[in-house]
């Protein structure tokens, strides 16, 4: 997965992802979330209760399959841009 980020500066940042990290990340993510879930504030607990991390985890190792797939592409009006592809 490669992570595209261009700045209205004309600074760009390409970040590459393997999806194995992505998929690790999301596991230990689920895992520091319920640790530390009464630390967290009410709208940051409402977020992150609304995201399945282990199933986004599985959904990662499906996606191998669909490389060069844009999963997303947001501009912003001040002129930056991310994109996300497989």
């Amino acid at each position: 997965m490669r992570i595209y980020i261009r700045e209205k500066t004309g600074r760009k940042f390409n970040i590459p992802v393997p999806l194995s990290i992505a998929g690790a990340a999301c596991k230990i993510a689920n895992f520091v979330f319920k640790r530390v879930d009464k630390h967290i504030d009410a709208q940051t607990k409402e977020i992150l209760d609304c995201i399945d991390f282990n199933e986004l985890a599985k959904s990662l190792r499906y996606l191998k399959g669909y490389k060069g797939l844009k999963l997303v592409e947001v501009r912003s009006q001040q002129g930056d841009e991310v994109t996300i592809i497989l």
